[in-house]
């Protein structure tokens, strides 16, 4: 009893300052994790340093650090200047009337083509207005020259489309008639008036939504045909959320480069000391961790074994997929092809969503934007066959089994991690995945073991293996430890 009390008192002032410790720190987690991931695939070229270097550590460490920068850090900026400097100057060369061209065209080839929208916009419009009038009760005043002015219009409109060729039943064309007659002689600011312009509104919506071949065809056909007040206002909401976050991102410009630098040399520094102290650091953690240290050292060489994988295999499927894109690309006759061979390595990096985020809707845009069929369907074709079937021979290559992960378990590690920490969630969240995996099965491996040795104790026969070989007992108190594989 008198050594619980200080024991417990040094745990709770240990966990305080745990917890002290872990907000200190928090900041550094992202750089320190990258850091060690760098390590691990590096390590390598570093060993090979080192011996050239005669067991100069901290000299190897240094020139590896140096190694990472150039490898990795400086590359990755210029790849990203040179995608947003292409993206800027395609930008720049948009035309607004080639692009109305363009969309015309596409309408036209996949039948979404809007007869006489501006008429019935006009018409649904107007009766939406008076429907809200009506819905007011009666202090609505209505419309009576309205009404009389849309019975009129609808009456022009029959014969074109009556004669068009999505036109419905004549019958269907009276029945909306009829209804503007019923609202047009309603008293306005009556119950029987709101139900006139319910009735009008409703069965305008049927004929329109019939006329453009049913509710699905509709949408598609709304989506496709904005007017100007539809372009205007997605347009004005745009700006405002565009406006406001760069006044955000402006006010802030300063404190997130600061972090950005400072987070930089945070990674450098901790490579460097990883690098040169790397298995002191690790002896120290196995030392003070409280599993086991056959547990430590299965953990580490889990660590090791999967981060190669996934960093080799997830960056060689998406630099292949990326090259192979923008050769189909090119051949394709695109413009933009290195923006887009940026985007295709990127994306690539995304399980069941890959490569085909790029070349599928490039490949509509070839066939129904620019009428190139040929092009469309050859580099569909492509990016069906050799894009995307590229990345299932070289992670399996690469990998060899080092990382036995459910794809389901990978896209929510990569869809998790990227919204949690941003790009390179990419790399860290199957990680973590395939951490937890190995705690579980060595939490598994455990708790079979003490049942094995609960079963030997207490139910099972006395002085038996689990292979059924007959074993001494005359030493009950010699502990039998479980084997890690």
């Amino acid at each position: 009893m008198t050594r619980i009390l200080p024991i417990a008192v040094l745990v709770l002032v240990t966990s305080a300052f745990g917890v002290l410790f872990f907000e200190l720190i928090s900041f550094f987690l992202l750089p320190l994790f990258l850091a060690s991931v760098v390590v691990v695939v590096f390590r390598p070229w570093h060993d090979w340093l080192l011996r050239f270097a005669r067991g100069h550590r901290y000299l190897t460490a240094a020139l590896t650090t140096v190694s990472v920068l150039l490898a990795v850090l400086l590359p990755s900026i210029l790849v990203v200047a040179l995608a947003g400097s292409e993206a800027s100057r395609l930008l720049r060369g948009l035309d607004e009337g080639e692009v109305r061209d363009k969309l015309q065209r596409a309408r036209a080839s996949l039948g979404l083509n809007y007869p006489y929208s501006e008429e019935l916009r006009y018409m649904e419009r107007s009766l939406q207005r008076l429907q809200e009038d009506a819905r007011d009760g009666a202090a609505a005043r209505g419309n009576v020259n309205a009404l009389r002015h849309l019975c009129e219009e609808w009456g022009r409109l029959e014969d074109p489309l009556n004669n068009s060729i999505r036109a419905p039943r004549t019958a269907d064309f009276q029945t909306v008639a009829s209804a503007l007659a019923t609202a047009r002689d309603a008293e306005p600011g009556t119950f029987a008036y709101q139900q006139a312009m319910d009735t009008v509104v409703r069965r305008f919506r049927d004929y329109r939504q019939e006329f453009l071949g049913g509710s699905w065809r509709s949408l598609m056909s709304d989506t496709a045909n904005p007017t100007s007040e539809d372009l205007r206002a997605l347009t004005e909401q745009w700006l405002t959320v565009t406006t406001d976050r760069i006044s955000s991102l402006g006010s802030r410009a300063g404190l997130i480069v600061g972090r950005g630098l400072f987070g930089v040399l945070i990674f450098l520094v901790a490579t460097f000391f990883f690098l040169a102290d790397g298995s002191v650091i690790a002896t120290q953690l196995m030392a003070l961790s409280p599993l086991d240290d056959r547990h430590d050292e299965q953990l580490l060489a889990d660590f090791i074994r999967v981060t190669r994988a996934v960093v080799a295999g997830s960056l060689a499927a998406a630099v292949a997929q990326g090259v192979l894109a923008g050769i189909g690309l090119r051949f394709a006759g695109l413009e933009s092809v290195f923006l887009l061979t940026v985007v295709t390595s990127l994306t690539a990096m995304i399980p069941f969503v890959g490569a085909a985020f790029v070349w599928l809707p490039v490949s509509l845009w070839l066939m129904f934007i620019e009428q190139r069929t040929t092009a469309g369907i050859s580099l569909a074709i492509y990016g069906m066959t050799v894009i995307s079937t590229v990345d299932n021979i070289i992670k399996p290559w690469i990998l060899h089994g080092h990382s036995a992960m459910h794809p389901l378990a990978a896209l929510m590690g990569v869809l998790g991690g990227v919204q949690l920490l941003g790009p390179s969630g990419v790399f860290i969240g199957p990680m973590a995945v395939a951490f937890l995996q190995t705690l579980l099965r060595l939490l598994h491996r455990e708790v079979a073991a003490a049942s094995l040795n609960d079963e030997r104790q207490h139910g099972g026969p006395a002085g038996v293996r689990d292979d059924m070989q007959p074993v001494a007992t005359a030493n009950p108190s010699q502990k039998t430890s479980p084997q890690v594989s």
